[in-house]
């Protein structure tokens, strides 16, 4: 009878998994932007006026310990002339299930999202980003 109850609650335990869950040790490494509202890249911000910014690329990178650093480029057009800027930021993130939360040391507002496998989706007011690994 106790072998049966164990393989019991085996199988039953198993099938709680869920593969999705996440750690440190998976979630870190390097996540390159693919897609920003289901466009791919660059995506235009939306604005008025003169002034165009393109998002051209992103990268964020976890590192054990719970920091990050993300490196992003962006074209600014004002009145036909553009410049390519580099933007930079760093902070710290956290887990809670396959929720990620990263605050900023810049006082950049916080982002939120998921890591699902190698995908890393942020939602930010009127904008989703997905990155992959």
């Amino acid at each position: 009878m106790r072998k049966v109850l164990m393989a019991l609650l085996m199988v039953a335990g198993a099938g709680c998994l869920n593969e999705d869950v996440v750690g440190t040790k998976t979630a870190t490494g390097v996540y390159t932007l693919r897609t920003i509202n289901n466009t791919q890249l660059p995506w235009t911000v939306p604005a008025s006026g003169t002034t165009k910014t393109e998002i051209l690329d992103a990268v964020v990178t976890l590192y054990q310990g719970g920091t990050y650093a993300e490196t992003s480029h962006v074209r600014v057009t004002t009145n036909g002339v553009a410049a390519t800027q580099t933007r930079e930021d760093t902070g710290s993130y956290n887990f809670f299930g396959i929720s990620v939360t990263m605050v900023s040391s810049a006082g950049n507002p916080e982002r939120r999202g998921r890591i699902e496998v190698s995908t890393m989706t942020i939602v930010e007011e009127g904008k989703t980003s997905v990155y992959q690994k």
